[in-house]
């Protein structure tokens, strides 16, 4: 049985992803919660890990925020599988610069060479 330094630990995280998402979407609170039909002082309190969202609510929240659930509960990559991609990667491919992006890609091609 999971303790509670560990729930919370999750919730905290969850929290981080679901705020990280909505900014990365340029959605302000209100907007979000409008979409999701919860009050704006939910969403507030969901992204503060004072709250949670039901499981019905984080279904519609994936879709919104165009992730999957394994993504925001687990921090699992998109692709749904085990590999473990930095946040800081998805989020750079996501919402960076298209040099960032360009720079990014050029450095991870370099590096799947080096590993050949």
């Amino acid at each position: 049985m999971a303790d509670i330094d560990q729930i919370v630990n999750i919730d905290s995280k969850i929290s981080q992803r679901i705020k990280e998402l909505r900014k990365i979407h340029k959605l302000t609170q209100p907007q979000l919660a409008d979409k999701l039909s919860v009050t704006t002082k939910h969403i507030n309190n969901v992204e503060h890990g004072k709250a949670r969202l039901s499981l019905e609510k984080m279904i519609e929240l994936c879709d919104v925020l165009d992730c999957s659930l394994d993504y925001l509960v687990l921090g699992k990559s998109p692709a749904g599988d085990n590999t473990y991609i930095p946040d800081t990667i998805i989020e750079t491919f996501r919402s960076g610069s298209e040099k960032e992006k360009a720079l990014l890609s050029e450095y991870l091609n370099l590096y799947a060479k080096m590993r050949k």
